[in-house]
């Protein structure tokens, strides 16, 4: 099966573009995925980042609690001194700046305490009557059986709510023998959580509407709170975008599915924001909800990053395959030329005088170049052989060069007194005359389909012998060529030149055709008795025309028998008698064509 190279180059490029639109697909899914499973991954260590850096705040607290209620337990510290317990206290809040106070409620019911005042450590004592609640708490605390976050607790001196953690104090016999408390003031876990994000959008929910860390609650008297009241709601802190969090989320492609149960999206006034946050548990009786948000546009970035890429890749797979479809026209259109110039090549066409196509293409380049010369060569070689014959040695291959015997009709053309015509002519006006003469019987010839042998001076000699009615198509030939002739001298009379005289002798018979010659020159002809009769009735001619004809066209009986339809021609021939030609034996019948 053979295809068009159009057609390969189409199918080649389309394979081309499937492939390369397949991989730049699996690439581009890949890419997503891998940018959403990254933004996931960014998502879930923003909001682990700042959980870990809470509870690196808290979890020493309780733990700085825990050792100084051990060393009480195994009598490293005297319960009974209370200044020892406050020392040990004191020196834990240094070692932990977060803490904004700490206490020892011992058992005759007084509490011992520490508080940072902006002078220092301030310490006191006040009984546990004093502060609201506190027999409650400290039946609590001897309940208990290990550290544990208490509920929120009022400083009134500060006006703001304290996180606290409470660590009972038991001896080894399990005797309950005193309380520890520690605190850590709303604004100061503020501070703690927007030093670790530069952005200060972090924030601690406690339930889902009250606020207990936010860049606004850094400084606590700003906001009226009471022991009531003693953590602000969303809408009063300040902070639209924190106070719409629980509005209904908003549907995005990206991130809803990568979000999950991190976070959600949410749109205020047209402007998109994410918030990602995560539940902590264990510091104190509600879970608390600790989270982030940020511009939905921040978070895109590198979705836009790749989605221009994306645009970037699949524009530029486009212009390639526009390219290369360009190309595929242009290299198409080079080789249908070269094809065309081919094939013409092969009819012996040289009719096309086109030039070549150059092509920026090389190799196409080089073959169209060689295509060109091959096509000069042969018209120069269709100049000096038989374009026939060579079309028929192109079309058979070499079985048309054996030599075989066959009937054909062979014709002989002779300018009549040329060689005195020619003494009055230069060199250049003697070949114009004979070129000119030439080609008028030759076109004749062709268009009667006969093939010119060979030149003979100024003689022509052509045959007719691949077709059924070779006799007729030699027939009608001499009689086109009497008019072309005649046509041509009146042209010649009109610029003041002498007529043209020409005779013509046709006849049919058996001769041999092949390659006559030897290995180094070889001319493909034919020989036999019908060639020589052919030429000595064109000499008959000499005979038979008068001073005042212009064209004499005889031909033999024998021509005139092989006629399939002697009414086609345009003129009757005209038996003029039997003739002895030199060389045979029988006269031969000789026929006039033409004459005048």
């Amino acid at each position: 099966m053979q295809v068009r190279i159009v057609t390969a180059l189409a199918i080649g490029f389309l394979a081309v573009a499937v492939i390369a639109g397949a991989a730049f697909t699996i690439t581009v899914l890949g890419a997503s995925d891998s940018t959403q499973r990254l933004l996931l991954d960014r998502n879930r260590r923003v909001v682990e980042a700042q959980a870990q850096f809470l509870r690196d705040r808290l979890d020493p607290v309780s733990t700085q609690l825990q050792l100084i209620a051990s060393l009480a337990a195994r009598g490293r510290l005297d319960v009974g001194v209370p200044s020892q317990v406050v020392d040990a206290l004191a020196a834990g809040m240094e070692q932990l700046p977060q803490l904004s106070g700490a206490g020892f409620a011992a058992l005759d019911q007084t509490v011992h305490r520490v508080i940072l005042k902006p002078e220092g450590l301030v310490r006191d004592r006040v009984p546990l009557s004093a502060i609201p609640g506190g027999f409650d708490r400290f039946r609590e605390i001897q309940a208990a059986k290990a550290p544990f976050w208490g509920d929120l607790l009022w400083d009134s001196s500060t006006r703001q709510p304290v996180i606290n953690v409470r660590v009972p104090i038991r001896r080894n016999d399990g005797g309950f023998v005193g309380a520890l408390v520690a605190t850590v003031a709303m604004g100061e876990l503020s501070r703690l959580i927007i030093s670790h994000d530069l952005d200060g959008q972090t924030f601690i929910l406690v339930g889902r509407d009250h606020v207990l860390a936010h860049r606004t609650l850094t400084e606590p008297k700003r906001v009226a709170l009471t022991e009531a009241r003693p953590l602000p709601r969303l809408s009063e802190v300040g902070d639209p975008v924190l106070a719409a969090i629980w509005q209904p989320p908003v549907l995005s492609r990206t991130f809803t599915r990568v979000l999950g149960n991190l976070g959600h999206v949410i749109d205020i006034n047209g402007q998109r924001w994410i918030f990602v946050y995560r539940q902590i548990d264990g510091y104190g009786p509600e879970p608390w909800l600790i989270g982030q948000y940020f511009p939905y546009e921040e978070a895109t970035r590198d979705i836009d990053r790749l989605r221009e890429g994306i645009v970037a890749g699949a524009a530029a797979l486009l212009l390639a395959l526009l390219l290369a479809a360009v190309m595929g026209v242009r290299m198409a259109r080079a080789i249908r030329r070269l094809g065309a110039t081919a094939a013409a090549l092969e009819r012996f066409d040289f009719n096309d005088d086109e030039p070549m196509v150059r092509s920026r293409l090389k190799e196409i380049d080089d073959a169209a170049e060689a295509l060109e010369k091959a096509r000069s060569t042969l018209k120069w070689f269709g100049l000096y052989v038989p374009r026939r014959l060579v079309a028929r040695l192109m079309a058979d291959g070499e079985e048309s060069l054996v030599s075989r015997r066959g009937t054909v009709t062979v014709m002989f053309t002779d300018i009549v007194g040329f060689t005195p015509l020619a003494e009055d002519m230069d060199e250049r006006n003697t070949a114009e005359l004979l070129n000119h003469h030439f080609a008028l019987v030759g076109a004749v010839i062709e268009r009667e389909h006969g093939v010119i042998d060979k030149y003979i001076g100024d003689s022509v000699m052509a045959l007719w012998g691949l077709m059924p009615d070779h006799a007729d198509a030699a027939c009608r030939a001499a009689l086109a060529i009497a008019e072309v002739v005649r046509e041509d001298n009146a042209a010649r009379r009109a610029r003041g030149l002498n007529p043209v005289r020409v005779r013509i002798g046709v006849h049919t018979g058996t001769v041999v055709l092949g390659n006559i010659g030897t290995p180094e020159r070889m001319n493909y002809t034919v020989v036999g008795d019908a060639v020589n009769v052919a030429q000595r009735i064109e000499q008959l001619g000499k005979s038979h025309m008068l001073d005042g004809d212009e064209v004499i066209a005889l031909t033999s009986g024998d021509t005139i028998n092989w006629l399939q339809d002697p009414t086609a021609l345009s003129a009757e021939p005209v038996f003029v008698g039997e003739q002895a030609i030199r060389g045979r034996v029988v006269p031969a019948k000789i026929y006039r064509l033409v004459q005048g």
